[in-house]
């Protein structure tokens, strides 16, 4: 039997189609009705619908906006759009939205009911029926586990196209949306292990209504997935009783708190450190983006404090997969660190110290630190200190913070259209001749000259 909603907000035009019409003739039946599209959705919510009989012009919610959210939440329901004459670009705008008939107002008295219904089911037969259409809905809503594919790259124009035909994926699987497919029953085929797209099987569905495990699923995406997935398995199981009871993700963190501490050195030399502060980071259950930007910045500083001992310069991936992809990339730029680090001379203690001390340096360039006192921020007598330090990086500790007073300069004077002045101040200088005068020395070019050197590069 084809259940049928009806939606108008003309309470006699609803009562007249449902007690009118011959509606058991052609398999049909009268449901529900609903006075907007609001209301229609509620209902739909807690009934199963097959065919959507709606009005177009409505108060809250028009048939327009109906469709569109019907369209994505239940796309096995087939449409029909109610309107008068004059609505003739709301009809175009439905049938593009995927409306399978219309029905004129006027006309109903005039034309016979039963060419009406007829032509209906006749066009839904040739949409495959509201059976065929809906018959894996009703399958997965009935079984215990859903098997649910996730594409993990980020989606582009042509994604949804190209992304489902990269996949093996059964003949009843289900798009719930760009990217996330599901189906019950057994996978059918063979996963292999891939790092861009992640099957999980939700177990323990029994009970839960199709819209809800929907939305645990499109959730788990969002919330659950980054720090779950592991591309060495094939199959990720997941107990959805056991969903809502998971320990919410700590919301309590600073950003500059989480910078300061992996701008120390104890997390490059310490694995036990290493791995305490991955744990405390993967806690917080931050957004994947929001993960990326915050270490996106800390690998500008960390090529900024290492660049006198690194061949290459730190890069960072604009989109991470996974928790277990970002744990690989920070794990790498650990090794790279510690290694390029590794001076047969030094104590790990005194390597700790110096890279401590490059990492203040850093940190108060704009009021930068004498090696003296610095020496006893990092428990180091001053000469010791000036004597590690030197044989450590290649240069005395005021050479080191020359020059990245004028490296910073130098990103200002590209990046900024801020004056000398301010530019001056900002790494440590009052005096702007003096600053000019030592930015040649090291330049061969005055800042004004360097700043309309790198304008004509990028123009």
């Amino acid at each position: 039997m084809i259940r049928v909603l009806i939606v108008d907000d003309d309470k006699l035009v609803r009562k007249g189609l449902a007690s009118a019409m011959p509606w058991k003739e052609f398999g049909m039946e009268v449901i529900g009705e609903a006075n907007n599209g609001e209301n229609a959705l509620k209902f739909m919510e807690e009934s199963k619908v097959d065919l959507l009989i709606t009005d177009l012009s409505m108060p809250v919610m028009s048939g327009i906006e109906l469709m569109r959210i019907v369209r994505q939440q239940y796309p096995h329901v087939q449409i029909v759009v109610l309107t008068l004459h004059q609505d003739f670009e709301y009809v175009q705008e439905a049938l593009r939205l995927g409306a399978i008939d219309y029905i004129a107002k006027v006309q109903l008295e005039r034309e016979q009911f039963e060419e009406v219904l007829g032509r209906i089911k006749t066009l839904m037969e040739q949409k495959e029926g509201s059976k065929a259409s809906s018959a894996p809905e009703e399958e997965a809503e009935q079984a215990d586990e859903w098997f649910v594919l996730y594409a993990l790259n980020p989606m582009n124009e042509d994604s949804k196209s190209s992304t489902s035909a990269e996949y093996a994926l059964p003949d009843h699987a289900i798009e719930a949306e760009a990217g996330i497919w599901y189906w019950s029953g057994s996978p059918s085929v063979s996963y292999l292990p891939d790092p861009n797209a992640a099957l999980v099987c939700f177990q323990h569905l029994s009970g839960i209504d199709r819209k809800s495990v929907l939305q645990l699923i499109r959730g788990y995406k969002k919330s659950d997935l980054f720090y779950d997935f592991d591309p060495t398995e094939s199959v990720l199981f997941v107990n959805a009783a056991e969903l809502p009871h998971r320990e919410k993700a700590d919301r309590s963190f600073g950003v500059d708190q989480i910078k300061g501490k992996w701008l120390s050195a104890d997390w490059i030399y310490e694995a036990s450190v290493f791995e305490s502060m991955m744990q405390e980071l993967k806690g917080y259950k931050m957004p994947p983006i929001r993960l990326a930007r915050i270490f996106f910045s800390l690998s500008d500083e960390w090529n900024r404090l290492y660049q006198q001992i690194l061949t290459e310069p730190i890069l960072i991936e604009d989109f991470f997969s996974s928790w277990f992809r970002f744990e690989e990339w920070l794990t790498d730029v650990r090794d790279r660190i510690s290694s390029a680090n590794t001076k047969p001379l030094f104590s790990k203690e005194i390597q700790n110290s110096i890279v401590k001390a490059m990492n203040l340096a850093q940190m108060n360039i704009s009021e930068p630190i004498a090696a003296a006192d610095i020496a006893q921020q990092v428990n180091m007598s001053s000469s010791y200190f000036s004597q590690c330090f030197k044989q450590y990086v290649g240069q005395t500790y005021s050479d080191y913070v020359r020059d990245i007073r004028m490296e910073r300069a130098k990103e200002y004077l590209r990046n900024t259209t801020k004056t000398i002045q301010w530019i001056a101040e900002q790494i440590g200088y009052n005096d702007e001749k003096y600053f000019s005068r030592l930015f040649r020395e090291q330049v061969g070019v005055l800042p004004s000259e360097f700043r309309q050197l790198s304008e004509g590069r990028t123009k």
